[in-house]
């Protein structure tokens, strides 16, 4: 058995190995997301309607791809704060510039990916994970504050166009969002890198003696964060048609809960990047719904809690843990920048 295999079978098991009450529990989601939406098609009319299927899906799309970066982190038994902030950051920079479409996107993907390495860079030198991505946090959002100090700007006409372009009654954002999603679930399933990451998140002192690419793997973990972050601060234009040093915040939380009710353990070496859809579903479906009821916008949040601890309550209740007891104790990434003189 190579060194790989054997660090990633140690502890770590790709979502669908563990069952709850039978059922994988992505297809628990995806089944529980599937049977909301029945309810509220039959219950609600103007959900059915066109106009307010496009919307859910414009809704959906930025989520979709911070949430996945995010999924990736966790997967390493890390946490990422910052992506609400690099979401903020990538939306006042798509409109602020006059430069053409395609400079304006190598721009926020460029920031995207440098702020992710700079955080992997802080998680790899020791620092905590949670401490690294709210110091991070707060220096995107200071960023995308002296770019542009409230919501406006103008983006380019080049760019608006294909990120409000919809077919049929589907955006164009969303099916790229899927298709973000899918591209980095093959990297998680199929890759070197990707065993590396279940590995590292299952057992990381384990897979630094395996001589496994630990540092390597960390940095491309938390680059693929705030890449995807900038994907969804691009997405998110296509609802704003501006840019907003503000706009992000409320997605670095529900990027997180998307990950852990897709099933992703908070200790890592465990999740699937594809069981974030049907769980994003979820989320903006009831978000849609307390919206077409008249519901303050507080009631939200409410839901998205109660909709998270009765998941993981869940989970927990069929033999499989979400981690979030164990993470209480001993912190995230309690052992990161241990044994530093692993494999690199």
């Amino acid at each position: 058995m190579s060194a790989l295999t054997h660090a990633t079978a140690r502890r770590s098991t790709p979502l669908g190995t563990t069952t709850l009450a039978g059922l994988k529990p992505a297809l628990f989601i995806t089944l529980v997301s599937a049977l909301a939406v029945v309810v509220a098609a039959v219950v609600s009319e103007p959900f059915r309607s066109s106009t307010n299927v496009e919307s859910l899906l414009f809704q959906m799309a930025p989520l979709l791809l911070v949430a996945a970066g995010q999924a990736v982190v966790i997967t390493t038994a890390g946490i990422d704060l910052s992506v609400g902030s690099m979401m903020s950051l990538a939306t006042v920079l798509a409109a602020a510039s006059s430069s053409s479409a395609g400079a304006v996107v190598a721009i926020v993907l460029a920031v995207g990916i440098a702020g992710g390495l700079l955080n992997g860079v802080g998680v790899v030198s020791g620092v905590n994970p949670l401490v690294m991505t709210l110091g991070t946090m707060a220096i995107f959002r200071g960023v995308a504050l002296l770019v542009l100090g409230q919501p406006g700007g103008v983006v380019p006409a080049d760019l608006l166009t294909p990120l409000t372009t919809v077919f049929g009654h589907v955006p164009l954002t969303f099916l790229l969002a899927l298709a973000g999603v899918a591209l980095l679930w093959l990297a998680s399933a199929e890759t070197r890198w990707g065993r590396a990451l279940f590995a590292v998140g299952g057992d990381e002192g384990h897979a630094r003696r395996a001589r496994l690419p630990v540092r390597r793997t960390l940095l491309i973990a938390y680059s693929v964060s705030g890449l995807f972050a900038a994907l969804g601060g691009l997405a998110l234009v296509a609802r704003i048609y501006s840019g907003d040093p503000n706009v992000g915040d409320p997605f670095a939380l529900d990027a997180i809960t998307a990950a852990l009710i897709g099933g992703i353990a908070v200790t890592g070496g465990r999740g699937s990047v594809l069981a974030v859809i049907p769980a994003v579903l979820l989320l903006a479906l009831t978000d849609n719904l307390l919206n077409l009821a008249g519901v303050f916008s507080y009631w939200q949040y409410i839901a998205k809690g109660v909709i998270l601890i009765a998941t993981l309550a869940a989970y927990h209740a069929a033999g499989r843990p979400s981690g979030l007891l164990t993470m209480a104790r001993g912190g995230w990434r309690k052992g990161a920048g241990a044994d530093k003189d692993g494999a690199r």
